[in-house]
């Protein structure tokens, strides 16, 4: 009898114990992944502003990887946020490309030949 329970408390002080290590580790494992996002956010949005006008579609693609969303210009151009209205868009860009983050997007928008004429980050929609 003494065994069983001997086998018992032990049984359970393992259980406790896989418990307390899991709520333990559970708040590092969460600020890890908020950090890689953060970082992954802030190597996003310095590589955005970098492009230049006229950069090839894929010298933005080697830098910001794959788009996410593939989708036809809007009717206005813009070079990078609010501010800097370009005017309508006469043509001169036919794809967009954004790049989807947590709290904000990038679009970058391509001439049929495949520069960089247009760009916008996007932060609430």
């Amino acid at each position: 009898m003494a065994d069983d329970s001997n086998e018992l408390q032990f049984a359970t002080m393992k259980t406790l114990h896989r418990t307390l290590f899991v709520a333990l580790a559970l708040p590092f494992v969460a600020a890890g992944l908020v950090a890689a996002c953060w970082a992954r956010s802030v190597y996003q949005e310095n590589a955005f502003y970098a492009i230049p006008e006229r950069a090839s579609r894929a010298s933005v693609v080697t830098t910001l990887g794959t788009p996410d969303v593939v989708r036809k210009c809007g009717e206005n151009l813009w070079w990078g946020d609010d501010t800097k209205y370009r005017g309508p868009n006469d043509g001169r860009c036919v794809t967009e490309e954004r790049y989807e983050n947590i709290l904000t997007a990038y679009g970058v928008g391509y001439s049929a030949d495949g520069h960089v004429v247009s760009k916008y980050r996007y932060v609430s929609e």
